[in-house]
């Protein structure tokens, strides 16, 4: 028996500490309603996941149901300039990459379902096409 009440003395604990500070109220509802909204537009911006042009192109078109159609042989790495392209409209966006990529000779536009890659109609030294 000396050993059950030595063993049971054993376990005990302290009391929980009284925390003191500001303590705010929970499950209590808001003063005012905040609007939730139910569907995210798509966002055409680039992740560091992403590495090159080619790879977030291919990410596009797969988010948004699209084709991606390649057409040059080359593809370039993501540099600053393009991480500030973000928008809800691929074809503002598509048109953002073919600025930051003109040095290159590269034009990104959207026709129809299809996001496509090509040479710049004014590059006559950009990459060649894929055939």
């Amino acid at each position: 028996m000396s050993g059950a009440v030595i063993l049971l003395s054993a376990c005990a604990t302290k009391a929980a500490p009284d925390f003191g500070g500001r303590w705010k109220p929970v499950n209590r509802f808001a003063k005012t309603t905040m609007e939730i909204p139910l569907y995210k537009s798509y966002v055409y911006q680039a992740t560091p996941m992403d590495g090159t042009l080619k790879a977030m192109l291919e990410r596009w078109a797969k988010d948004s149901s699209m084709e991606l159609d390649y057409k040059i042989l080359s593809d370039y790495t993501l540099y600053g300039a393009v991480s500030e392209i973000a928008s809800t409209n691929v074809s503002e966006a598509a048109s953002s990459l073919s600025t930051v990529y003109a040095a290159q000779g590269v034009s990104v536009s959207v026709a129809g379902n299809k996001i496509v890659v090509q040479p710049a109609a004014s590059s006559a030294s950009g990459p060649a096409l894929n055939q």
